[in-house]
């Protein structure tokens, strides 16, 4: 994994995408493999400050719903309207990726889930 916030962000889509893709064929392991890999990158760009909240915002508009998600899921901590707008749309599509952003955002807002 790189670290210039280019990088960054070109690894985060790279993850989100096969954690979606991963997810829509069931497969577990590579789902879990992904998310740890996302989950690092993650911590990356929380150490770039108002720069990697900015990846993160604009990652929330991306076309893949998987990218969208992941991006809103990590923004909830600090753009929680707008990450919330984001996953209650892709929680009104079909498969798995849309049951977990209608999850995630039932479970924020009932304050089950920690900052991450």
């Amino acid at each position: 994994m790189n670290n210039s916030i280019d990088e960054l962000e070109s690894d985060y889509r790279k993850y989100a995408e096969a954690f979606g893709k991963a997810a829509e064929r069931s497969d577990a392991k590579a789902t879990n493999r992904n998310f740890d890999k996302l989950a690092v990158v993650r911590l990356k760009l929380r150490a770039c400050g108002e720069t990697g909240k900015a990846v993160l915002r604009r990652l929330m508009k991306d076309r893949s719903n998987a990218i969208a998600k992941c991006a809103a899921v990590d923004s909830l901590p600090f753009a929680e309207a707008e990450a919330l707008e984001v996953l209650d749309a892709i929680g009104k599509k079909a498969g798995p990726i849309a049951l977990d952003a209608e999850m995630t955002a039932e479970l924020w807002r009932a304050g089950e889930l920690k900052n991450r």
